[in-house]
């Protein structure tokens, strides 16, 4: 993501890109239980069976408003630092 990706409503902003939806849901479940209210955005269509994630290379995104982007990315970067697991 090189600029700020807007996500599908109103103020929320694109804080991760993953590449699958295990990923995702990790990545979501680390910024709520910050209290941050996270949505997956998948951009996948399920009759297609996985061809978007190979047309554009990741499964979706996880959005947040816009007033917790900042705060979001600190803690994915920490998170993904700590070796936890693989979320790039």
């Amino acid at each position: 993501m090189t600029k700020e990706e807007r996500g599908q409503g109103e103020n929320l902003v694109v804080v991760f890109r993953a590449p699958d939806e295990y990923v995702a849901n990790i990545v979501r479940g680390l910024l709520v239980s910050e209290d941050i209210p996270a949505i997956l955005e998948s951009h996948q269509v399920p009759m297609y069976d996985g061809v978007m994630k190979m047309g554009e290379g990741y499964w979706g995104d996880v959005v947040v408003p816009e007033e917790y982007a900042e705060r979001s990315r600190e803690l994915i970067k920490a998170y993904q630092e700590s070796g936890e697991t693989e979320t790039e």
